[in-house]
């Protein structure tokens, strides 16, 4: 999940208060409800969205004892690039010099910036994989 994904998530909150706001216009009762249905459906799909992304967030912390956010500043394959989303086990990183965001493993050819690390308990099965700069 990108950074746009979570815009995704604003626009839909904007256009359930929008739609919230406007049911007490609607001309009949059966207006009023179907728009504020409506409103109550987009802001379940704007919470779904923050709530998979704090997953990934959260996953990541406690299998691979990293503290990640949108805005960090990594390397993958040695190129630099920000992280600007999450999606499972997986980061969004856009990397210098590209067009598109690349969804890299958190833990594959991905270098951190020292203190990333955080603890007291990953799983020691995958702290060995981690890389953070010198």
């Amino acid at each position: 999940m990108t950074a746009a994904t979570l815009a995704d998530a604003d626009e839909f909150e904007r256009q359930a208060r929008k739609l919230a706001d406007d049911a007490w216009l609607a001309g009949t009762w059966e207006d009023r409800m179907h728009a504020e249905d409506r409103a109550e459906e987009l802001r379940e799909d704007a919470r779904n969205i923050r709530a998979r992304i704090k997953s990934s967030i959260e996953h990541i912390r406690d299998y691979y004892g990293l503290d990640l956010w949108v805005g960090l500043t990594v390397k993958h394959e040695g190129r630099p690039g920000v992280i600007v989303g999450f999606a499972g086990q997986y980061v969004t990183v856009q990397l210098e010099g590209d067009d598109h965001p690349a969804t890299c493993h958190a833990t594959a050819s991905m270098e951190y910036p020292p203190g990333t690390r955080v603890g007291p308990n990953p799983d020691e099965r995958f702290a060995h994989l981690v890389q953070t700069a010198a």
